[in-house]
């Protein structure tokens, strides 16, 4: 008959096997999840494919730019071209469609600005409203989009000339978001930190930058859209936007006496597509397989010192916002190259 020092022998005896057969799994456990994390780590699982869901892309529309035969040498801070991800995004633009009301509603804008009440149609979308001056203006109004050119006869209007109570720097880019902002054009992703003013002087009808506003008589400002997945928008002209208003003196307070405006809505909807690395954008740009923005030297040799991630909005309305890689030189050389790899471009 079993004793209870036998029963008690024969327990020890089984949990000390049973300790053991439970460490052994759990160290084997352990060393196949370390050698899972260092195959992994040597051997990353690859991402998925880009989805590139909206199928073949339209062409980047591109200005004429700049033509000349120039050369190119890399001078970054590293001393090489960065490392890009493989792919990025391509957003839809909002496009919005025909509205019965939009006529009356620009029309309630204009005369808030002092427009006439009896616009010209020029075409379905576009309408010239007036008003008298001094300078005498000129407000074309694009109904369906966030767009519009204001004009005047400012280069000789002596008023303007005068420049007696022109705006400081802040206030005059207050008249700007308050006049877009009465057309509501001031769209909230309008970032306001990036927005920028340049000074100009006006003698016998011609344009010329000052760096001082005691010796200005326009203040030029310009806004810029927010960055997106942390890439910033860039623009056909280079370093202006295409949301552009000019302030000048006025007879009672600032007025905008110039401006070239273009707005479109970044939608949520977005698709990844495979893009060029920054070697197959260099090889490009050296074979002119380009876009040339802006370059303010005469040396035809462009030396390259920053090199990354835009997107592109062409100032007209456009279905996606693609990606671009930008090239940027000394005396304010810029130069863009269309990112997404041409196999997912439309002829």
């Amino acid at each position: 008959m079993p004793t209870l020092s036998n029963f008690r022998a024969k327990f020890l005896s089984v949990a000390k096997w049973l300790g053991i057969i439970i460490a052994i799994l759990v160290v084997s456990f352990i060393l196949i999840r370390i050698i899972f994390l260092i195959k992994e780590a040597v051997s990353p699982t690859p991402p998925p494919a880009p989805t590139a869901s909206f199928g073949k892309l339209p062409k980047i529309f591109f200005p004429e730019g700049i033509k000349k035969k120039f050369t190119f040498t890399i001078d970054t801070i590293s001393g090489e071209l960065p490392s890009f991800p493989d792919r990025s995004n391509v957003y839809k633009m909002d496009k919005p469609g025909p509205d019965l009301l939009a006529v009356q509603r620009t029309m309630e804008k204009a005369i808030a600005l002092d427009f006439n009440s009896t616009p010209q149609a020029l075409s379905e979308s576009l309408y010239r409203f007036t008003a008298p001056g001094p300078p005498p203006k000129s407000l074309v109004l694009n109904i369906n989009m966030s767009s519009f050119n204001l004009y005047s006869s400012y280069l000789s209007d002596p008023g303007v000339l005068s420049a007696v109570n022109l705006p400081n720097e802040n206030e005059a880019i207050s008249v700007a978001q308050n006049f877009l902002q009465t057309l509501g054009f001031f769209s909230e992703d309008i970032d306001q930190g990036k927005t920028r003013t340049e000074f100009y002087d006006l003698n016998n009808g011609i344009l010329g930058p000052v760096t001082n506003i005691s010796k200005a008589k326009l203040i030029s400002v310009y806004f810029f859209q927010k960055d997106i997945d942390d890439i910033v928008i860039v623009y056909p002209n280079g370093n202006a936007s295409v949301m552009n208003l000019v302030v000048a003196r006025g007879e009672s307070g600032p007025q905008i006496v110039n401006a070239r405006f273009f707005y479109q809505k970044v939608l949520d909807e977005g698709a990844a597509y495979p893009i060029k690395t920054a070697q197959e954008a260099f090889e490009d740009l050296r074979k002119g397989e380009a876009y040339i923005a802006s370059y303010e030297g005469t040396d035809l040799n462009i030396v390259i010192k920053k090199v990354y991630l835009g997107f592109y909005v062409e100032g007209r309305s456009q279905d996606y916002l693609l990606p671009v890689i930008v090239f940027e030189g000394a005396n304010d050389f810029i130069a863009y190259v269309s990112a997404v790899k041409a196999e997912w471009i439309s002829n």
